[in-house]
């Protein structure tokens, strides 16, 4: 079975392999003459494998893409996350060491122009992590301003009991420019198990299809699993577990409404009923 814990391995980014079992850390090197072609390759011999669809100004203004640098070290983190409150973003645990800043890039879009954008700092102190699941909240320095560009996501309520199954699915990818994205069926938990023969599927996980929507190239960890109902998008899932894209499986996230009570507390988050 092929793990990858980065999807993007390009001259001057070195994605580092993480263990199966929870944190799955993405470090990157960033070099300040890197290329900005940054565009994975779609395998050919697998025809699911895809970039997705370039994403246009304000289509998902809740994502956010953020640089992490911990401290005393020269590796910058970069991963995906989502605008949950203008002084949060939900996502993954990028590292262990608190002591960790950076910044974050909200109003992502195609990159063809960057009057769309806000660059927000984070300090340390500011990434609370999960003592046990891959997810965090990142809090920044100052508020978000909220515009056509850049909008929270909502959670699901408290209320909200669903399993999303057979729903469709929306995940933004890419690291650098060009943002992408993709939508999948999510699965039952049974099915992506059965897609896992080597792998524990719990509870607290939510998986995508590649079989129907596609094997995304440009996945990034701590994106957003969307899903839209009568009331608009709600951010479901967080992107914990990447899967090659010549290969056919599930993508995993940590599914968000398992963890209501673990966002209240580290994030100024309040749930609907």
């Amino acid at each position: 079975m092929q793990f990858y814990s980065a999807v993007l391995v390009v001259i001057g980014i070195v994605g580092v392999s993480a263990m199966e079992s929870g944190v799955h850390q993405l470090p990157i090197k960033m070099f300040d003459d890197l290329e900005q072609d940054l565009r994975p390759l779609v395998v050919d011999s697998n025809q699911l494998s895809t970039d997705g669809y370039k994403v246009y100004p304000g289509q998902f203004p809740y994502h956010a893409r953020l640089y992490a640098v911990p401290q005393l070290s020269s590796i910058t983190i970069v991963y995906g996350g989502s605008l949950i409150t203008p002084n949060y973003i939900l996502t993954l645990t990028p590292s262990r060491n608190l002591n960790t800043d950076g910044y974050a890039i909200l109003g992502i879009d195609d990159g063809s122009s960057e009057e769309t954008q806000q660059r927000i700092n984070f300090s340390q102190g500011g990434l609370q992590l999960h003592p046990i699941h891959n997810i965090a909240t990142v809090r920044l320095d100052h508020p978000a301003t909220f515009t056509n560009f850049v909008q929270p996501i909502r959670l699901p309520s408290l209320s909200d009991s669903r399993m999303y199954e057979m729903m469709e699915g929306t995940n933004v990818g890419g690291h650098l420019e060009p943002s992408r994205y993709l939508r999948n069926q999510i699965m039952s938990i049974a099915d992506c198990q059965k897609e896992h023969p080597d792998r524990i599927i719990y509870s607290y996980h939510i998986c995508t299809n590649t079989y129907v929507g596609g094997a995304l190239c440009k996945t990034a960890f701590g994106s957003g699993l969307i899903v839209e109902d009568e009331n608009g998008p709600i951010l479901v899932g967080i992107t914990s577990s990447i899967y090659g894209c010549n290969i056919n499986y599930p993508t995993v996230y940590e599914r968000v409404s398992e963890h209501r009570d673990w966002i209240s507390m580290n994030s100024d988050y309040v749930f609907d009923f």
